[in-house]
């Protein structure tokens, strides 16, 4: 008996529930905008190498994942924050986006999508570069839009 009422409270409570009202073109289109700005802003601190205002970036949500390649890399920001410190001062990232497409999901959440290009250039110029997709869920939180949860990945050739 004590399951059934369980059972009957979780559905009564979620069939009386309202829906949350769908985002507006207007609002979806603000979204879009200031993601891409935050994007631009994300990429430009990284080609100054000024990796503390990076890790800014970083969600500290306990709900934060980063993966790199199919691989859970980063459980947290501060560990994405501690990759970056290890760069070393004088260590640029330049990266470049392309096929963008930035898809609000609700007030305060959208998801990215694109391709990248990016160069890593040491203090003594040396550089390696590489490039692939990304994925990003970011949320706006008290500072401005934060990554909550992301995954790169480069192309693997295929057998064939």
């Amino acid at each position: 008996m004590t399951k059934f009422c369980l059972c009957l409270t979780a559905w009564v409570g979620l069939g009386c529930g309202t829906d949350a009202a769908p985002l507006t073109e207007t609002h979806a289109a603000a979204i879009r905008d200031s993601v891409a700005a935050a994007m631009r802003e994300f990429r430009d601190l990284g080609t100054a190498a000024d990796w503390e205002a990076v890790g800014d970036f970083y969600s500290d949500s306990p709900a934060f994942r980063f993966y790199e390649n199919g691989e859970l890399r980063y459980e947290s920001a501060d560990d994405v924050r501690a990759a970056l410190e290890a760069l070393g001062q004088g260590t640029q990232i330049t990266t470049e986006y392309s096929d963008t497409d930035i898809e609000p999901l609700a007030p305060g959440l959208a998801h990215v999508r694109a391709r990248f290009e990016s160069t890593f250039t040491g203090a003594d110029g040396s550089a390696f570069g590489f490039g692939g997709a990304v994925t990003l869920i970011w949320a706006h939180e008290t500072g401005g839009w934060r990554i909550l949860s992301g995954h790169s990945s480069a192309p693997v050739p295929r057998g064939g």
